[in-house]
């Protein structure tokens, strides 16, 4: 892992750890503009702005559609920072945002293979739900096992999405002449 790519996951890593404990501990705002600087300070040290605010934008259109898919199916509830009880807490779309500034970075050797992307979302999207749970931001819906399913299918899917957006065009990449922006 290269330097630029350890400094994203640990802007990652604590743009999810302040959204987290900021909700287990009632201040989701908090964790939230915490995440929205991690955020801003990644953007700041791209290379190509353009495309990470894509990606972006991207992430949260997708975030807005999964996440309030498991609000609505009951997948599960907050602790706090719900603004309206249908949709997800502003904290977890910071998070999915923050996620898409690791697809062409820390993340890239998943990100750039669709099925591998897919794969680590169905299991990786459970796993950080249990974890949330664990430290006490969200509540998941007993049985376990139903939303656990929903989480990795609509988590796999979304990465898989995100994985064909980000790959790379042909030509470009370490070592290669740049492609024109896209």
């Amino acid at each position: 892992m290269t330097r630029s790519q350890r400094i994203n996951y640990a802007l990652y890593q604590s743009g999810w750890f302040a959204c987290i404990l900021g909700a287990a501990w009632d201040r989701p705002i908090a964790g939230f503009l915490i995440a929205v600087v991690l955020t801003a300070v990644h953007l700041h040290l791209s290379a190509d702005r353009a495309r990470e605010t894509r990606a972006i934008l991207l992430a949260l259109a997708l975030g807005l559609v999964v996440e309030g898919f498991q609000v609505w199916s009951g997948t599960y509830r907050f602790r706090s920072g719900a603004v309206v009880a249908w949709m997800s807490p502003p904290w977890l779309l910071m998070m999915w945002a923050q996620f898409a500034t690791t697809f062409r970075s820390s993340l890239r050797s998943i990100m750039t293979v669709p099925v591998r992307a897919a794969l680590f979302g169905l299991v990786g999207g459970p796993i950080a739900f249990l974890a949330g749970e664990r430290l006490g931001a969200v509540t998941l819906a007993r049985p376990l096992a139903p939303g656990l399913v929903r989480l990795g299918l609509a988590w796999g899917f979304a990465l898989a999405v995100c994985a064909l957006w980000a790959r790379e065009p042909v030509g470009s990449g370490p070592g290669r002449a740049e492609s024109a922006p896209s």
